[in-house]
């Protein structure tokens, strides 16, 4: 049996009391060093990392555990009060801010099943091990702790949010990554109303970062409703958690490019080939922040100890082809691709990605690379168009910060 479901509803979850948060928040960890357990449970007991302390990769599931992992782990942390239920379902206002970037959103749950029908739009290609990774652990812990991040074309939740957070919130602190963590429930009935106003306007939502767990929210979804087709559609598994941003507080921070040779081209053989396809301009300087480029279809560049910058010619800019118009996509096909011999950028070892946020200073200070290019963010308009056509994004084309935590919004499947 089915019924007509919402795309978002509101959730019943479970907080940590604010005197645990800033101890419970975690940023997910990829591996960790060894002796890391063993001082985490001797200097934050709290932690949420205990509970996917098995299901982290490379952190390795030992028979002998002195203490509980997983959904063991966090049911004690329960019945010791550390988290506190909230069952009367809610939406909440979450916000974080690393100083430079901020960004607000709406906590709420979204239909699992949105994403295999096209409504839940993705950018990036995601990896059948790790969707079944995540399943396996989803199973395990039967909790969602870790939102998948959303935005939308248009719905006017903006306006609400900036009066939303004028509020006294309900949890404040700044977490174990230098990230202020602050979050409002949304409790008053015309905003309520208000809030699901807008929400009702949105039509599709694009994924911004948590791919991964979008997909495995989906398959656990379909597994679970063939093992109970009694499902009505609006159990707690049928839906995933996610944080969903207005288009206007999301920042995307670029990834640049460091080649570690030209090719056997000199410098100067280089810049010239370069100056076949790109107006080339040298940028007399000492300070590489000037070398960073002001507006899409301009690069910048550093051969040796020199800066350039380069500018796409209009006619080369493919305005009317979303994903030909990407200025990573420009780069590989004007100057990796034909003139570096960079063939596949996702597997080249010897193309790097460096971070927009790494300070220029320490990449020119290095031995001198092959080239380096700086790139313009893109923008999140282009990201969605990708998304519109089914299309993927290239390798390390988007990064959004700051990065919401884990455990700090707990839901249970079952």
């Amino acid at each position: 049996m089915s019924v007509d479901r919402p795309l978002v509803r509101p959730t019943s979850i479970y907080l940590p009391t604010p005197d645990y948060a800033p101890r419970v928040a975690v940023v997910p960890k990829k591996s960790v060093p060894p002796g890391y357990w063993q001082n985490l449970e001797a200097t934050n007991p709290f932690s949420f990392e205990l509970v996917m302390r098995d299901i982290i990769p490379g952190a390795g599931h030992s028979p002998d555990l002195a203490t509980p992992v997983g959904r063991a782990r966090l049911d004690i942390m329960i019945e010791r009060g550390i988290y506190e239920y909230h069952e009367e379902p809610a939406y909440y206002v979450y916000r974080v801010s690393d100083g430079v970037r901020t960004q607000t959103g709406i906590v709420a749950e979204v239909d699992a099943s949105a994403y295999d029908r096209g409504l839940i739009k993705r950018h990036e290609h995601t990896r059948p091990e790790a969707e079944a990774s995540l399943v396996d652990a989803l199973k395990r812990i039967q909790a969602n702790s870790y939102p998948m991040c959303m935005t939308y074309k248009h719905a006017g939740i903006n306006a609400l949010i900036d009066r939303l957070v004028d509020e006294a919130p309900m949890i404040d602190f700044l977490g174990q990554d230098g990230v202020q963590q602050t979050v409002w429930k949304v409790e008053a009935d015309d905003e309520i109303a208000e809030l699901e106003s807008c929400l009702a306007n949105i039509d599709a939502l694009y994924i911004t970062d948590g791919h991964h767990r979008a997909a495995a929210g989906a398959a656990l979804a379909r597994e679970t409703v063939a093992e109970h087709p009694e499902s009505t559609g609006l159990e707690p598994y049928n839906y995933v958690m996610g944080v969903i941003y207005p288009s206007q507080q999301l920042r995307l921070i670029e990834y640049n490019r460091l080649v570690s040779d030209l090719d056997a081209l000199t410098d100067v053989e280089f810049v010239e080939r370069v100056s076949q396809q790109l107006k080339v301009e040298r940028i007399h300087s000492d300070n590489p922040e000037d070398a960073r480029p002001d507006r899409p279809g301009v690069f910048g560049m550093l051969v040796g100890t020199k800066w350039y910058r380069l500018t796409v010619p209009d006619d080369l800019l493919h305005t009317e082809d979303p994903y030909g118009s990407l200025d990573v996509v420009l780069l590989n096909n004007l100057i990796l691709g034909p003139i570096l011999g960079i063939s596949d950028p996702r597997t080249s070892e010897r193309l790097e990605y460096v971070p927009g946020t790494v300070p220029l200073e320490y990449v020119a200070s290095r031995e001198p690379p092959g080239a380096f290019f700086l790139v313009h963010p893109t923008r999140m308009d282009q990201v969605a168009a990708i998304a519109d056509r089914g299309l993927v994004m290239p390798p390390k084309s988007t990064w959004f910060l700051p990065k919401i935590t884990s455990g700090l919004f707990v839901r249970l499947l079952r």
